[in-house]
């Protein structure tokens, strides 16, 4: 299974709560599944999660190698089980960053993406 979200999430990660905005942290979309297909592995690219079950179910029942790619969103972030105050200062510095020179966008899209890790009481 490739979890594909077109970023290399863990260093975007960390560049922001460094205080950095993202650079060079883009992945150009690379269809895993169908260099996968090309090597003859059985494989399949799944854009929606109502497909995944079925595309696991194919790929474990396939006798040979096979390949399950999954698109997910590169905005989501991987959060740490504890968070630190200086990393929240640097999330925070980075945003800034971020919105005063690309501007306000990516910083509502990252946010919206991540709305459902907010614990809700």
């Amino acid at each position: 299974i490739v979890f594909n979200n077109s970023t290399l999430g863990m260093v975007k990660l960390e560049m922001l709560v460094n205080g950095l905005p993202d650079f060079g942290t883009d992945v150009h979309d690379v269809n895993y599944a169908g260099i996968a297909e090309a090597a003859g592995f059985h494989s399949q690219r799944v854009d929606d999660p109502k497909q995944v079950r079925q595309a696991l179910t194919d790929a474990l029942e396939f006798d040979g190698p096979a390949l399950v790619e999954v698109l997910t969103d590169p905005n989501a972030l991987s959060l740490p089980p504890e968070i630190k105050g200086e990393q929240m200062i640097g999330f925070a510095t980075a945003m800034s960053k971020i919105v005063l020179n690309r501007g306000a966008g990516e910083a509502v899209s990252m946010a919206t993406s991540n709305m459902r890790n907010i614990p809700r009481f």
